[in-house]
């Protein structure tokens, strides 16, 4: 292969050095900044193995053929990079949830010891009943079936008053959603929707088993 080939190969297959270097500052990142990352992760994995697929090649097909020679139907010095930055990539995947677990507790912490308190400061304690919201401020836009949304009864057009503890007053432009979800993966989320003028209650549990992409398997828009 000529030295500019070999440029060429490596220029397409490399991970993107502004990415790389996000990586690794990733343990100096606010909450909003890895789930960011996580997406942009997640979009550079996307792109690996979709030029797999291209060549009909899995993370553990073979290379070789029976009697021992490199496979002249495939790039194999293109796959095997690509492999090789796959598993880094999920490897940086792994430490920016754990990471991000952290935050989420940090945060929810922070969110459950403020609705424990009046505006003076002082403890309410144990006899303050959960406030019940009911101003909505998001509409389900999709459901997939067979979906944990679709399990859960949400329906497309149906408002979302809250998931867990969140709702209009602290949403932040819907991502404090996205860190509930990941926060509660495969635990029960309790869930009121407002559906044609009335106040409905759901529990839903954000999951990866099932046969669509996504822990919820619906598309929320704020409102």
């Amino acid at each position: 292969m000529e030295e500019k080939e070999l440029s060429d190969l490596l220029a397409n297959v490399k991970i993107d050095p502004s990415l790389a270097s996000r990586i690794d500052q990733m343990d100096d990142f606010k909450l909003a900044e890895l789930m960011v990352l996580k997406t942009d992760i997640e979009a550079q994995l996307e792109a690996y193995f979709s030029v797999l697929k291209e060549q009909g090649i899995g993370m553990d097909s073979a290379l070789v053929t029976p009697d021992g020679y490199p496979r002249s139907d495939v790039d194999v010095l293109q796959i095997t990079m690509i492999r090789k930055n796959v598993n880094m990539l999920k490897n940086d995947l792994n430490h920016l949830l754990q990471r991000s677990h952290v935050l989420l507790n940090l945060h929810f912490d922070r969110m459950n010891v403020k609705t424990h308190q009046t505006v003076d400061g002082n403890d309410r304690g144990d006899e303050d009943r959960p406030i019940q919201y009911t101003i909505p401020f998001a509409f389900i836009s999709e459901v997939v079936a067979g979906s944990p949304s679709d399990k859960a009864d949400i329906q497309v057009d149906d408002k979302l008053i809250s998931i867990g503890s969140v709702h209009a007053a602290n949403h932040s432009k819907l991502q404090n959603i996205q860190m509930a979800v990941i926060k509660n993966e495969d635990k029960s989320l309790p869930v009121r929707l407002l559906r044609d003028g009335k106040i409905l209650t759901t529990s839903l549990t954000p999951s990866r088993n099932w046969d669509g992409r996504g822990l919820l398997g619906c598309r929320i828009q704020e409102l």
